[in-house]
């Protein structure tokens, strides 16, 4: 379900003085687009995300009217971008891999999958930005120094919208989800065979150390924890699960490292890191059809934030967004069937990309991945799910009371009921930490 665009939360937040015309204009003639000088007649600002201590960075939309000489004379055009400003966490004084994301490994992975005719990823030179299809927004410019700071296309203008977190996704717009998730992680592969030296630059991933206990991150992962664990103690039937919940908040760290070791991949993606409903767009078209009947339909799905990417298993991403993103109902009746789509369209990609036979990953592989990496869903649904469906939550309510009605979100409630419900049933709740939960590949 889409929100439509005039429901997008604005705040009345003005950008730094850094991020002005000027630097609008040095974009604008940086990028691949305008080769010729720019003069900025009018840039309006409009910061579109909350003012929260929870962001990692500050977005704003800016109105751009500008012109450029063609031919001897000036045309005027008008345009949005996005400007997105990273907050820098001082505590850990982190950096991420967004920046070579934007610069290198996601131009490349548009590259690799635009040779692959049928899919219709082809240059903007060739396919209709409105029919062709996208994993993420252009970049036009990027730098990282005393700040790091992105301008970038606006989606919201070749007609994708945001997703409404409060009832996760349905069969369809699940399964086209898992198919762009797909072909990130084939072309991701692909890409990881041309560029290996610039793979192995890459940092790991932000929780292969677990959750700095002096990070932002922190603050909201361990408090949500308790929140969720004093909640399921007073459902009936879940003693024992919560029980397990308070034993494994204490060895939380020490289970993310070992479930993140990179040895025990069986193959290895770059991950998105972060695949909730919230870092998803969806764009809706008229369904292809000779029915009389106008039918709409979600046609394409693309990525945003790529600050988590990091090489890894792909069972990674693919427990993050069924535990974040679908629906309850669609998981009890159609999880496997999600993971088999996702199965075949990797496959079908992989091929495209002239990935031989024995290159490509069983089924059982697969699943074996996803299962390695099911405490991961464990941590989605504590940490990323309720953050996701906290929209209504006042910024300005005090800490304990955000956490408890983050968590008493319905959706939040309905998820963790299966979700832990299902991981105590697999065993991945049980009070053991040893090589002997992973099985040999």
């Amino acid at each position: 379900m889409l929100q439509h665009e005039e429901t997008e939360k604005t705040t009345m937040k003005v950008p730094p003085a850094y991020i002005n015309a000027n630097y609008i204009r040095q974009a604008l003639e940086c990028n691949m687009y305008y080769d010729k000088p720019v003069n900025v007649l009018e840039c309006i600002f409009q910061c579109i995300t909350e003012e929260d201590s929870k962001n990692r960075s500050d977005i704003y939309r800016a109105h751009v009217q500008f012109e450029e000489y063609r031919s001897g004379h000036p045309e005027i055009y008008n345009t949005t971008l996005i400007v997105k400003d990273v907050i820098r966490d001082d505590a850990t004084k982190a950096t991420t891999n967004e920046l070579v994301m934007f610069q290198h490994v996601l131009p490349s992975m548009k590259r690799i999958l635009s040779g692959i005719s049928d899919y219709r990823y082809g240059t903007d030179n060739y396919v209709p930005k409105k029919r062709g299809l996208k994993l993420f927004a252009d970049c036009l410019f990027c730098e990282r120094g005393k700040r790091e700071i992105f301008v970038m296309e606006d989606l919201q203008a070749l007609d994708y919208g945001s997703l409404e977190p409060r009832y996760g996704l349905d069969l369809e717009n699940s399964k086209l989800v898992m198919s762009k998730l797909a072909d990130l992680h084939a072309a991701s592969m692909r890409y990881m065979k041309e560029f290996p030296n610039m793979v192995a630059t890459l940092l790991p991933s932000p929780l292969s150390n677990g959750i700095s206990p002096t990070s932002r991150q922190a603050v909201t992962a361990f408090e949500g924890m308790r929140t969720a664990i004093k909640m399921v103690e007073q459902w009936a039937g879940f003693d024992g699960i919560s029980a397990s919940m308070r034993i494994w908040m204490e060895n939380f760290n020490e289970r993310l490292t070992q479930v993140l070791r990179s040895r025990l991949c069986r193959f290895n993606v770059i991950n998105h890191g972060e695949l909730c409903t919230k870092n998803i767009l969806i764009r809706l078209g008229v369904q292809d059809s000779s029915d009389p009947n106008i039918v709409i339909v979600p046609k394409d799905a693309v990525f945003l934030d790529f600050q988590s990417s990091f090489v890894g298993s792909c069972g990674y991403d693919l427990n993050v967004f069924l535990y974040t993103s679908v629906s309850v109902e669609v998981l009890k009746l159609h999880r496997q069937e999600l993971l088999r789509h996702y199965y075949d369209r990797l496959k079908e990609t992989l091929k495209g990309l002239k990935f031989q036979e024995p290159e490509l990953p069983t089924w059982q592989t697969l699943l074996d991945e996803v299962y390695d990496l099911e405490f991961i869903g464990y941590y989605a649904l504590l940490c990323l799910l309720p953050l996701s469906c906290m929209d209504g939550v006042a910024s300005t309510e005090g800490r304990e009371r955000q956490h408890k009605l983050m968590y008493e979100n319905q959706r939040v409630q309905e998820m963790l009921r299966y979700g832990l419900t299902r991981l105590a049933q697999l065993g991945v709740l049980d009070c053991i930490t040893s090589e002997t939960d992973y099985p040999p590949s």
